[in-house]
């Protein structure tokens, strides 16, 4: 199989010419390209690039949200050679122009004047970039100010034809792609991905949840980040499966119930929102029916009295989810186990794996009939991992990155000295061969007592308290743990009413010894109990806002970016120590 990525697509697209590879909005309806139309756009877009002056081995950066654009932009860029540099939409002006800078890209390709605005911000420091291509289409006055350039897409695509693509050999061990981690531990490092790293990964995928030839996956995070890029889009196009591209995380519940997909890639705190949501529904309900969903929760499986749950109450919550989801697939951070188990109970099966961006991304996941709650699951296909005396996880296989671009040092420090990856998590492995990640050790708390704190799992349980939205645990150097915790507004709301208790501005209600003594309650019932003394929370601090992308405190997949949300919030930090 270790061939190309556009060469393994263009396979398919014999194979599979008359099916819908792709289907994307516009103006209210859903509208497809078959895998033969994309495979023509590919070429015809190729062979613009190529006219352009693009040279094997140069970058092309593209920076879009999620549509048939991307795609096309991505599998011209390599299959002329070259190599993709995908930008996420979330980075600031700044991010964007030292991205550009540090991967020398030759050719931008940009989806809308906005994204074009963050560019031409810096566009002065800019000193390898020669082209930009907007996708969208530019006004009059956009398009006599930015001649020269900036170039059209569908202008490039009228002036050439799918014959004129010259094909070019690819190696399967020539970089196809330069992503930059999206920095929660550190400044981004341009992470170089080979062709076999990709299709490697896609093999052993595609054994641990087979696609089918009529599977259909929602795509809406950003591709700009390896899981998506991966599991969302090179694996469905390999297997002849169609992708639906969602508008955002917002519009999410709409477009399930639109594309009604099969397979659905996610973050954990996505499903934590529809957890949310059902809930919400339940509990404004009636007496009878809150009821009666907390005695369907308790039914066996294999029991009568399951089939009447699941006919009266499951069924309902997976239409509104689409009705077809086979399986979800959640990455990128640690889903709480008690949420996997209710919506394994509701009839959705969440899927939980673990990898990096230098491992193209997946090093484990758990399988539909063989998964263990709370862990990552067993180990992929064709990939090694072993666990270091310190605890950390190292990784070896064909998924894994030669290093990283024009940054020896890190590429060296990458990997010990027997040529393992070093992944900087810490895990265990059990007697049944399911990996259990602890956390980052570079987010790991010691406490000035010299005990060691993990803050991901207590994160975790105070995230299951259905009050509570966000959680970050602090204490490095301190005589005790404490947590910045940002409430369930919508369900403070809804408590507030019950006591009939008079409703403020959020950043009031952060400060009002009620509810400060509710969630201090909540903490010393539900959540301390279950740590260890030196784990336990001691003190908080209710947080009116949420942490976002906006303010580069959550990564493109929902991360936390611990170092810049200590920073934003030090003076609530040592209130706490003071």
């Amino acid at each position: 199989m270790y061939k190309s990525i556009p060469e393994i697509f263009f396979e398919t697209v014999k194979k599979r010419g008359n099916k819908i590879a792709l289907l994307y909005k516009k103006e209210g309806v859903y509208f497809p390209i078959t895998y033969k139309e994309l495979a023509q756009k590919i070429k015809i877009f190729s062979a613009a690039l190529q006219k352009l002056g693009l040279e094997k081995g140069d970058n092309v950066a593209i920076l879009s949200e999620n549509r048939p654009e991307w795609v096309i932009s991505d599998i011209s860029i390599m299959a002329s050679g070259a190599i993709t540099v995908p930008l996420h939409t979330t980075f600031s002006a700044r991010a964007v122009c030292t991205v550009l800078n540090h991967s020398k890209a030759k050719i931008l390709i940009v989806s809308n004047i906005d994204f074009l605005n963050k560019v031409l911000l810096g566009q002065k420091y800019l000193k390898h970039l020669k082209k930009i291509i907007v996708i969208e289409k530019l006004t009059g006055v956009q398009r006599e100010t930015l001649s020269g350039k900036v170039l059209g897409f569908k202008a490039l695509m009228s002036l050439r034809q799918p014959d004129d693509y010259e094909n070019i050999f690819l190696d399967p061990d020539e970089v196809c792609s330069i992503i930059y981690t999206s920095g929660t531990t550190g400044q981004p490092k341009g992470v170089l991905l080979t062709h076999r790293n990709f299709l490697s990964n896609i093999e052993s995928v595609n054994e641990i949840i087979p696609v089918k030839l009529n599977d259909v996956f929602l795509s809406f995070l950003p591709l700009s980040h390896v899981l998506e890029r991966m599991a969302g889009y090179y694996l469905p196009l390999c297997f002849g499966a169609t992708i639906a591209y969602g508008e955002n995380a917002k519009q999410l519940s709409y477009n399930l119930k639109e594309v009604r997909p099969t397979i659905l890639i996610s973050v954990p705190r996505i499903f934590e929102k529809f957890h949310d949501a059902i809930w919400d529904k339940i509990n404004a309900s009636s007496h009878l029916q809150i009821n009666f969903f907390k005695w369907a929760l308790k039914q066996n499986k294999k029991s009568f009295g399951y089939k009447i749950a699941d006919y009266m109450v499951f069924r309902k919550i997976r239409n509104r989810m689409g009705g077809r989801l086979r399986l979800a697939v959640s990455g990128g951070a640690s889903l709480n186990e008690n949420i996997g188990r209710f919506f394994s109970k509701i009839g959705i099966l969440i899927l939980e794996g673990y990898g990096l961006t230098e491992t193209s991304p997946v090093i484990s996941a758990n399988r539909e009939d063989n998964f263990k709650f709370g862990t990552v699951g067993k180990v992929a296909p064709g990939v090694k991992v072993k666990i270091s005396d310190n605890k950390e996880i190292l990784v070896k296989g064909p998924n894994v990155t030669q290093g990283y671009f024009e940054n020896k040092r890190e590429s060296k420090n990458a990997f010990n000295k027997e040529g393992w990856f070093r992944t900087g998590d810490l895990g265990f492995l059990d007697k049944q061969g399911f990996l259990t990640v602890i956390g980052r050790g570079k987010e790991m708390i010691v406490t000035s007592g010299g005990k060691n704190v993990w803050p991901e799992p207590i994160e975790n349980l105070l995230n299951n308290d259905r009050f509570i939205s966000q959680s970050v645990v602090v204490g490095n150097n301190q005589k005790f743990i404490s947590a910045l915790i940002v409430p369930d507004w919508q369900e403070i709301e809804t408590y507030m009413k019950e006591k009939k208790l008079a409703l403020q501005e959020h950043d009031k209600l952060a400060k009002s010894p009620e509810l400060l003594a509710v969630f201090q309650e909540r903490i010393d019932k539900k959540i301390n109990p279950n740590l260890s003394e030196y784990e336990k929370i001691k003190k908080f601090k209710l947080l009116p806002q949420e942490f976002s992308q906006e303010h580069d405190e959550l990564t493109p997949t929902l991360k936390l970016r611990r170092r810049i949300i200590e920073t934003h919030c030090q003076k609530a930090i040592a209130s706490m120590y003071s």
